[in-house]
């Protein structure tokens, strides 16, 4: 049933000639190579290739090397990685290098078990390091791999975990027949640009020929989804002014959302609106907007409210034990989160 031939030959062949130009597929050979994949992968989890090239260049320019990142700190990382979302990635990285280096000779481990072991690898991100920087069989399947697979042998998705390990297999056959990297970019590039969630463009295609979904013009993928309600949250940001310009911001817990980012001080986030009385306990705190934040699991409304340096609550502020006084210029030196950054565009007003 499953002739790997039918597959290699006029995939590899339609990639080596529409493939994406990515930074990170330049100079396969060169021995950077796996550590730029190494990045590359830890960017792109639940990240779009777009979004990833606004930070990939700056990443490596800073660091081009694993030995540079694995001497960095987390607040360096933080402050590249700062708007990319889901900052355990950069702290997961950072530790992931720190370990490659001292444990590994500064060499991306080429074993897909080993490389399970390290921080924020998974068994996806593990296989795609093994096919794509060292070109060697893997069970690499993305949501993009899936779709294609499953559509080409018009396979059953009623059951995504079953779904998946059949793909899988599939993956690990194909793989082991022919160039397993230019194979698993090549099923990416085509589930990105022709094998779409909606309306795929069969013509273009270059395995219409054997798909079957083609042949039966069926292209049903994944079961509709039932639309979940996002809950709202709700929470009031500080900016707090010193006499000097600066103003007080505190670390976010080591785990969790938003994990080790610096922030203004907030409030706690919860579900009820806030009394319209609840910031009396502050003498001339200002109401200067809202900022508005959507999570993967909730939005979130903030009301910015900013103390000047003219309050007399001001010096009976605490800094708290992981807080800093930093005046705006210094800001983009930090790790702000997203949200904290539309909460720092008010700081002038």
């Amino acid at each position: 049933m499953y002739k790997s031939n039918d597959i290699t030959y006029p995939l590899i062949s339609w990639y080596k000639s529409n493939k994406r130009n990515l930074p990170w597929r330049n100079a396969f050979n060169h021995e950077n190579a796996p550590y730029q994949i190494l990045v590359s992968e830890f960017m792109l989890q639940q990240t779009t290739v777009a979004t990833v090239l606004n930070y990939y260049d700056r990443f490596i320019e800073r660091w081009p090397t694993n030995k540079d990142l694995s001497n960095a700190t987390e607040d360096e990382v933080l402050e590249i990685w700062s708007g990319l979302g889901y900052y355990s990635r950069g702290i997961n990285l950072l530790k992931t290098s720190k370990i490659i280096f001292h444990d590994y000779s500064n060499k991306i481990p080429k074993d897909i078990d080993t490389l399970k072991t390290f921080p924020g690898v998974g068994e996806y991100m593990s296989s795609a390091i093994a096919s794509i920087a060292y070109n060697l069989p893997s069970k690499a399947v993305d949501t993009n791999i899936q779709r294609v697979i499953t559509r080409y042998y018009q396979l059953d998705f009623k059951k995504p975990a079953r779904n998946r390990k059949k793909v899988q297999d599939i993956v690990l056959l194909l793989t082991s027949n022919d160039s397993p990297r230019d194979l698993i970019q090549g099923l990416m590039d085509l589930g990105s640009s022709l094998c779409t969630p909606k309306l795929p463009d069969c013509e273009k295609c270059p395995l219409k020929r054997g798909c079957n979904s083609y042949k039966n013009n069926k292209f049903e993928f994944t079961l509709k989804k039932i639309k979940k309600i996002i809950p709202q949250r709700y929470g009031s940001v500080y900016l707090i002014e010193r006499s000097d310009g600066s103003y007080l911001l505190e670390r976010r817990a080591e785990k969790g959302l938003l994990a080790k980012t610096y922030q203004f001080p907030t409030t706690d986030w919860c579900e009820a609106m806030p009394p319209s009385d609840s910031h009396k306990s502050y003498q001339k705190m200002n109401v200067v907007g809202k900022v508005n934040h959507r999570f993967s699991h909730f939005t979130l409304e903030l009301t910015v409210i900013k103390v000047d340096n003219e309050s007399s609550d001001i010096k009976n502020i605490t800094v708290p034990q992981n807080g800093i006084w930093k005046k705006p210029n210094q800001l983009d030196q930090l790790g702000l989160s997203s949200l904290m950054r539309k909460a720092s565009k008010y700081i002038k007003v």
